[in-house]
């Protein structure tokens, strides 16, 4: 009878559309309600609330399931809503509600990434459906058989490396995502005898699929309504590309001399675990956890004890990651640590 008290925590999530929805309704200023309260009020909140203990591994939840689908026509809804007012807007407001978008986008991401990974064909679809709105629907299929293969290693656009700067790496992560998404589906094709051109190449299917919302974008509210498209979602794959950027920086799988690597373990993945923002976010923090057990519903990740911490929570880092010279200096000396602790431990286990 406790689970589902605990479940609704998740709830919070919709803050995202609900908030950019108050600030097209509240105009001006009030457009950036949703911005203040992602990057500054979030980062208090998680440091007055603090971190949650360590966790071990917990039974998912139907509930919590219920809420992260909810995600899915509440995002629909705000983008349709946004395109439609769009042409209203002054200036300000055009700034402020197409920010606002391209966050609630962002985490559309968050929540298509949990659904793309589970074995219903209805959550895989919801999962694709919601990529679209942040023209991003290839990422499903490079990070299920790409990032998750090759994390932690130079095949993966996904992983930055050590002195990798986040603009250098959103370059590297967005040309990278799509040609290994393209790899993959090619394939696929391939042991299916089919060409890598075919309509069953889901990197054309998603395509249409993109090309159709911006088509209605531009079908309601003309060239505003298709550059608040556009726009939103960019912001919103750059969202998800610096948190990409977060998620692995400078770790490295040790390769072998026949040319394999080590297995993937939870020291290739920083993760964090300050509550307010990991239930924002689909606990998506708790991301050692989840490269250990990606098919486990994200209101079962727990912690793993190999895992370096980063030393907030992400919006905090994401707000760093843009400022490479202060990122460096945050990340460097914990990243030197992690590795003179793994070297320990390791010394320690060969005797």
């Amino acid at each position: 009878m406790l689970v589902r008290p605990r479940a609704c925590v998740y709830l919070m999530a919709w803050l995202f559309p609900l908030l950019t929805l108050l600030g097209m309704q509240t105009g001006g200023i009030g457009s950036f309600v949703l911005p203040l309260f992602a990057f500054v009020l979030v980062p208090l909140a998680d440091l007055a609330i603090g971190r949650a203990p360590r966790l071990p591994n917990r039974a998912g939840n139907q509930v919590a399931d219920w809420i992260l689908q909810g995600y899915v026509p509440l995002c629909l809804f705000t983008l349709a809503f946004g395109v439609m007012q769009s042409a209203h807007w002054s200036h300000l407001e055009w700034v402020g509600n197409t920010l606002s978008l391209g966050v609630t986008a962002g985490v559309g991401i968050v929540a298509a990434h949990e659904l793309g990974h589970r074995r219903s064909v209805w959550l895989r679809t919801l999962s694709r459906i919601l990529l679209w709105v942040s023209a991003y629907g290839h990422f499903r299929v490079e990070h299920n058989r790409g990032h998750h293969v090759w994390v932690a290693t130079p095949y993966d656009p996904a992983t930055a490396r050590r002195n990798q700067p986040y603009y250098a790496f959103w370059w590297q992560a967005v040309t990278g995502t799509l040609r290994g998404a393209w790899t993959q589906e090619a394939g696929r094709l391939m042991k299916l005898q089919l060409p890598g051109w075919h309509w069953k190449n889901e990197v054309w299917q998603n395509i249409a699929g993109t090309l159709t919302l911006a088509l209605l974008a531009w079908l309601v509210a003309g060239n505003t309504g298709l550059l608040v498209y556009v726009v939103q979602a960019v912001i919103g794959f750059s969202l998800l590309e610096v948190v990409d950027y977060i998620e692995h920086y400078g770790l490295v799988r040790h390769r072998f001399a026949d040319g394999h690597f080590e297995r993937t373990t939870a020291a290739h993945s920083w993760s964090t675990n300050h509550l307010v923002s990991n239930w924002l976010l689909f606990e998506l923090q708790r991301h050692a956890d989840h490269h250990m057990r990606p098919l486990v519903p994200f209101s079962a990740l727990g912690d793993q004890a190999e895992s370096p911490m980063l030393p907030a929570s992400y919006p905090t880092m994401i707000m760093l990651a843009l400022c490479p010279p202060l990122w460096y200096r945050v990340m460097h000396p914990r990243l030197d640590r992690h590795y003179q602790n793994l070297a320990t431990e390791r010394g320690l286990a060969a005797t």
